[in-house]
């Protein structure tokens, strides 16, 4: 397989994968919106979203979770961004790494503001007096996403490396 194959494979995949992440991160804000504003009654319709608010109030827990969702969708929006770029050419061109870093970035602060913020609602509702019982629970899915969103950091800074290690060749050619 030569160069230019191996190129065009390449191509056509990020425009998949950029296809995939748009549609990602419009189903992510859709499905959280529909979970957060829908009616909680009985099942309706083909799509049934239910937030669940891990007994904190639901106006808490949507907020929570519209915060996490926007996140995430702002990070497969990046992603897309960056994919978009590797399809006219640019793999490691400095605006490719940025969206890249910009899509770590995002999910690293998703993946802690889903851990973090129950644990600070409460706390928080607790100052402002409110009685109540709370169960606080971190998954190994939340403990997970959590490393995996850290290493797509370090990889976005590889990248960065790629990106002036490739600027630096055509300087010197």
């Amino acid at each position: 397989m030569n160069s230019t194959e191996t190129h065009a494979k390449l191509y056509r995949a990020a425009r998949r994968l950029r296809l995939a992440a748009w549609a990602g991160a419009v189903l992510c804000l859709a499905v959280t919106l529909l979970a957060v504003f829908a009616p909680q009654a009985g099942p309706r319709g083909l799509l049934v979203a239910v937030l669940d608010t891990d007994g904190l109030p639901h106006a808490w827990a949507a907020a929570i979770a519209l915060v996490v969702a926007g996140l995430v969708a702002g990070a497969l929006f990046e992603l897309a961004r960056m994919l978009g770029r590797v399809g006219h050419g640019a793999l490691f061109a400095p605006a490719a790494t940025r969206h890249f870093r910009r899509f770590a970035l995002l999910l690293v602060l998703a993946a802690l503001l889903r851990l973090l913020l129950p644990a600070l609602a409460v706390v928080a509702l607790a100052a402002m007096g409110e009685s109540m019982t709370v169960t606080l629970s971190f998954s190994g899915g939340d403990l997970l996403a959590l490393f995996v969103a850290v290493v797509f950091f370090f990889v976005a800074r590889l990248f960065d490396e790629a990106a002036r290690l490739e600027e630096d060749s055509r300087a010197i050619v």
